[in-house]
């Protein structure tokens, strides 16, 4: 139990400073640490996927809301701008986290898996059009691409965990907004999506036998309190660094990120 929840802290501390440099939510880096720490503690293979799904979902919401609330006091959240995703991203984390359910653990990580690996693809060979200072084409953020955004990061977001940067960071860099005013719309938006899928997966784990001690559903509260005591006091570093930090340099880093949580879940792969 002590290994396992040092893994949990280290981790929510990680989990925390990406969310507050990219606004991407921590779930990525959750993961593989959920992946690694729970089967320590005698949870089933075929259960784990669905605990990890549903205990990072609700840690994202904690931290991307706390991260949300600090980008807004420096005035990287754009309100409108967040709103525009909302009801999509809601549809979608609801269908997503019910079909969740169903499906068996194996196919949750091997889809996992090509997620990030077409987030880094599609993150490398993305032209990028110069961003405005403070702000983009807010008149581009409309019509079936964004219904078909909002919508797929709904449903991925809560069947992976992934947070809303995978899918809006790129729509969002080609509408010329800077990484600052990203990454506060994606953690608002995180914080909703966990919200949401978090409780689809309560919901849905709720008549599952055989699940650890703790558990509510599919959300395991050992977890979850160590991996959200770090992630809180990671996020200010997170914020602050993203202020100091080029704006393309930003952006590569974030495809670095991805290519790190990649290589560590291929690792955990059986």
């Amino acid at each position: 139990m002590l290994e396992a929840i040092a893994i949990y802290i280290a981790a929510g501390l990680l989990a925390g400073f990406v969310s507050g440099l990219f606004g991407v939510g921590g779930a990525f880096t959750m993961t593989p640490a959920l992946i690694i720490a729970l089967p320590l503690q005698g949870v089933l293979d075929s259960q784990v996927m669905h605990l990890t799904a549903g205990t990072a979902l609700a840690v994202m919401a904690t931290t991307s809301i706390y991260v949300a609330v600090l980008r807004f006091r420096v005035g990287d959240l754009h309100l409108p701008l967040m709103f525009r995703f909302v009801p999509f991203i809601v549809a979608g984390a609801v269908g997503g986290s019910l079909v969740g359910d169903a499906l068996p653990g194996i196919v949750l990580k091997i889809i996992f898996i090509g997620f990030v690996g077409l987030a880094i693809v599609r993150g490398i060979f993305q032209r990028q059009a110069a961003t405005v200072e403070g702000g983009g084409d807010f008149s581009a953020i409309n019509g079936p691409s964004l219904w078909t955004h909002g919508t797929l990061t709904g449903v991925t977001g809560a069947l992976l965990g992934p947070g809303p940067a995978v899918i809006i960071s790129p729509y969002l860099r080609a509408a010329r907004y800077p990484m600052p005013v990203i990454a506060a719309t994606c953690s608002a938006l995180a914080g909703l999506l966990g919200f949401a899928a978090a409780g689809g997966y309560v919901f849905g784990g709720f008549n599952e036998t055989g699940l650890p001690a703790l558990s509510l559903g599919y959300l395991y509260l050992p977890a979850f309190a160590g991996l959200a005591i770090g992630a809180l006091a990671g996020s200010p570093f997170g914020i602050r660094a993203s202020h100091k930090v080029a704006d393309k340099l930003l952006h590569r880093a974030f495809i670095g990120y991805l290519a790190f949580i990649l290589v560590v879940t291929l690792t955990q792969l059986r």
